[in-house]
């Protein structure tokens, strides 16, 4: 592999020629990396199994995604505020733990550049005219530039991205996931000033669930 002849030759070079060889091999092994997530990232698409529902709680399953971004949590920049009203859903846990971490991660990505980036992570009862609780919404929230307007009115289609190394499918497969849940998906960004006037102060995306 390339970091192999890395420690090969590393110290057998000097000054630029060694630069360079750290330079090279950092590429070959980031561009592999990509390669693999995209494979990974088509995979995921192409083949994503029909849901296998079971009565689950949405917040243990976010709480449990949630648990791998501990780094973001502790700099502040990822924040969750989970309702303790939930009742449970009927959901694959598989597939949801991916919707999680895909709008969990691309929202990071949103708010990457921004000294002050955040990310916030909800869940909420969705009630009925009459207060009766009819299902439960999760919402991530971020303070990043917001969608582009064309990538906004295809957000959901495969290969759809302004990410230099993205491939388009993170909410292509959300979106996936939530027509096999029979779940209501919402994408949009988030104005200053009220009727969505006003600069673009960041994105929301929502999922809507029925009870179990």
């Amino acid at each position: 592999s390339a970091e192999r002849m890395q420690q090969k030759l590393e110290h057998r070079l000097e000054g630029p020629d060694q630069a360079l060889l750290i330079r090279s091999v950092a590429t070959i092994v980031n561009q592999v990396q990509a390669m693999k997530a995209l494979v990974n990232e088509f995979r995921d698409y192409a083949r994503l199994p029909a849901a296998q529902p079971v009565a689950l709680s949405l917040n243990d399953l976010v709480s449990e995604v949630l648990g791998l971004y501990g780094e973001a949590q502790d700099a502040g920049r990822l924040v969750s505020h989970l309702s303790t009203e939930l009742p449970m859903i009927l959901g694959d846990a598989t597939q949801l733990r991916q919707v999680v971490h895909n709008l969990v991660q691309n929202s990071l990505d949103a708010v990457a550049e921004q000294a002050q980036g955040r990310v916030e992570v909800t869940t909420e009862p969705v009630r009925a005219e009459n207060g009766a609780v009819r299902g439960v919404r999760l919402a991530v929230v971020d303070n990043g530039p917001g969608f582009a307007e064309h990538v906004l009115k295809r957000a959901f289609e495969p290969y759809v991205t302004t990410k230099p190394r993205g491939t388009g499918l993170g909410l292509a497969v959300v979106k996936k996931i939530a027509d096999e849940h029979q779940a209501r998906i919402r994408v949009m960004n988030l104005h200053a000033g009220a009727d969505d006037e006003g600069p673009v102060k960041g994105a929301r995306v929502s999922l809507s669930f029925a009870c179990a």
